[in-house]
């Protein structure tokens, strides 16, 4: 597999250039911001976002099932709390914690996708982490919105980052599709950890994450589309997000779409990173007024531009407001002691 750190240290993308401390909390302050940011917008047309909001910039009060004030995240971010707390312990995924992780969240989980909640009521009733997701075709999202962690984890250690993400996404997403889309996303953290704002150049982003991908089974979904029955698959996808740099947003999410099938929302939310990286206030604006999956579109969105730019980067409004902020702080420096990274 080609390295995709090879030269870096030389252009002074690693070793000193790099406030890692900074980014490692941005990496998860930006995904629980995008999620608290599309929460109260989640599964709406984009036509009634537009309507109502305009761009949704500001973080509110959510009406749905189960009310929160501003700010108030969902399983996005408390899944991934899980995920970073195993990693912190263990040193790497352990599959057996952290599927009992899962089953201490599940009454207190927000917003539970189906899957989960599906893989979880297995593993509460006693089979074990490698049996709970295997029964159900499971190519949603709920893999790569929690999977930040692991590249966090593994920022310069690509056997490692691909096997502990498919290991943390098998738990309850077993399709190959939904662990394929954690390897992805994780690897897109842990590629932007390395890049100093104003450096990143897409095609790179997306040559090296097709490398990553290669040699993984990926095959080929249908688009849940009734208007473009294509088969694809996501790596394919994701490098297509290249092509649509410079279409608008409605443009953008008619054609990649933004639903809950991870076909469709990982190439959005990295769509929405690439259409604007040098702005993280866009990045976000724009991944969570797109409406459908919002919140987690806008979550993955944010673990990369987080991850890119650092959390002084985002807008103080929001981290002010944001819940969990102290504890994810916490996480994202006990994640930098675990991938033993200089820290400045």
């Amino acid at each position: 597999m080609p390295n995709p750190w090879a030269g870096a240290s030389s252009l002074g993308l690693i070793a000193g250039a790099v406030d890692y401390a900074d980014k490692y909390r941005g990496a998860l302050i930006g995904g629980a911001i995008g999620d608290a940011l599309g929460r109260p917008v989640e599964g709406w047309p984009i036509e009634a976002v537009k309507a109502k909001y305009g761009e949704v910039r500001d973080f509110e009060p959510w009406s749905g099932w189960q009310r929160g004030p501003t700010g108030t995240v969902t399983d996005d971010t408390q899944m991934t709390m899980c995920v970073a707390g195993n990693l912190v312990q263990h040193g790497c995924i352990e599959p057996a914690d952290l599927a009992a992780r899962f089953v201490e969240w599940f009454p207190h989980g927000r917003g539970k996708g189906q899957t989960t909640t599906h893989a979880v009521r297995r593993l509460i009733q006693g089979l074990p982490w490698h049996e709970a997701g295997v029964s159900v075709s499971a190519a949603s999202n709920g893999a790569a919105m929690r999977v930040a962690p692991v590249g966090l984890a593994y920022p310069l250690d690509i056997d490692n980052l691909r096997r502990n993400a498919a290991l943390s996404a098998v738990i309850t997403h077993a399709d190959p599709v939904a662990v394929v889309s954690a390897v992805a996303q994780a690897f897109g953290v842990a590629w932007c950890l390395h890049r100093e704002p104003g450096t990143l150049q897409p095609h790179e982003l997306l040559e090296d994450m097709a490398a990553v991908l290669a040699d993984l089974v990926d095959p080929a979904y249908e688009e849940r589309r009734p208007d473009r029955p294509v088969r694809v698959t996501l790596r394919d996808r994701l490098l297509d997000v290249g092509s649509h740099l410079d279409d608008s947003p409605d443009r953008a999410f008619a054609y990649f779409h933004n639903g809950a099938f991870v076909l469709e929302s990982l190439p959005a939310a990295w769509w929405c990173f690439l259409h604007c990286a040098e702005d993280p206030e866009q990045v976000l604006v724009t991944g969570a007024s797109g409406g459908r999956d919002a919140d987690t579109v806008a979550a993955m969105a944010g673990n990369l531009v987080g991850a890119y730019h650092g959390e002084r980067a985002l807008p103080a409004r929001w981290r002010e407001e944001l819940e969990f902020a102290h504890e994810l702080r916490s996480l994202g420096r006990e994640l930098l002691g675990v991938a033993e990274l200089d820290a400045h």
